[in-house]
């Protein structure tokens, strides 16, 4: 058995790394444990801690929000462990780690907006205690000043990486003195909701404001209009993982000790009908 923590099952993007995971470990004769941390670091303590004493062989860990902590105690127990876009700072070396290379398909983001003539930016975070939430800030933040657009004069709104929250966030910007002419949003959730709100208020897309969005959900290309966003591999993440969880658990059983292995999955730009020239509102 292993066990996949995530941080909000209700999130598509996860069931796409969930079945790349299920479907490599059924190959291999492994079970799947499915763990829900809703980002709250201490209930994925818990559940980590109740891992161990179930003897689970290994851990993906898939969370947003997580800790060292989670860490140390998995390798104090010899439990191998996989991370998707953890930086470790307290905790052992010895763990495999997936990072995404978000500033690929960022920067990419970036250029086709500043391309279609946009000047003027929004960007709607996830909550931002979140290290993946201020990457992607960071990211965009960087890439935008490459093209001497100041952070100073980007609006940042901190939202919580749901549906809801895009919607909240249009509201913020609505009572902005004017409103950007672009906005990208940290995932494809919160840039559906800021679709759906815009809307709402009479505000079209893309003929008065242009959104991108992160992750490619299944949803992304059902919108209306379909949504421009920065691509997540995220069933070959799950596949990846689970290869790497795999070759450990192989090399604990012969003696072999262990090699950590760190793998880069590369983001793209999916351009579709949510951006266009600001000229044309």
């Amino acid at each position: 058995t292993a066990a996949m923590l995530i941080s909000d099952v209700a999130n598509p993007f996860y069931a796409e790394v969930i079945h790349g995971v299920e479907a490599h470990a059924f190959e291999n004769g492994y079970d799947i444990f499915l763990c829900n941390t809703n980002y709250d670091v201490k209930r994925g303590l818990t559940i980590i801690r109740s891992l161990i004493d179930k003897r689970v062989d290994g851990v993906l860990i898939m969370s947003s929000g997580m800790s060292d902590e989670w860490l140390l105690e998995l390798a104090n127990n010899n439990v191998p462990v996989v991370t998707l876009d953890w930086t470790v700072k307290q905790a052992s070396q010895d763990i495999n780690t997936i990072r995404v290379e978000f500033q690929t398909g960022i920067e990419a983001a970036v250029n086709h907006l500043v391309n279609l003539g946009h000047k003027s930016f929004a960007h709607l975070s996830g909550p931002l205690h979140l290290q993946t939430s201020q990457t992607r800030r960071d990211n965009f933040l960087k890439a935008l000043n490459k093209h001497g657009i100041s952070s100073a004069d980007v609006t940042i709104i901190e939202g919580n990486l749901e549906i809801n929250g895009g919607r909240q966030a249009v509201l913020q910007l609505l009572n902005l003195p004017k409103m950007p002419t672009a906005i990208f949003a940290a995932n494809d959730l919160t840039a559906i909701g800021a679709m759906t709100e815009l809307r709402s208020r009479g505000i079209r897309i893309p003929e008065d404001i242009s959104i991108v969005g992160l992750d490619d959900i299944w949803l992304a290309k059902e919108t209306e209009p379909p949504l421009t966003t920065v691509a997540l591999p995220s069933r070959e993440i799950g596949d990846l993982a689970m290869h790497l969880l795999l070759k450990s658990l192989e090399n604990q059983e012969k003696g072999n000790g262990f090699s950590p292995s760190a793998e880069v999955v590369q983001t793209s730009l999916v351009i579709r009908k949510s951006t266009a020239s600001p000229s044309r509102g």
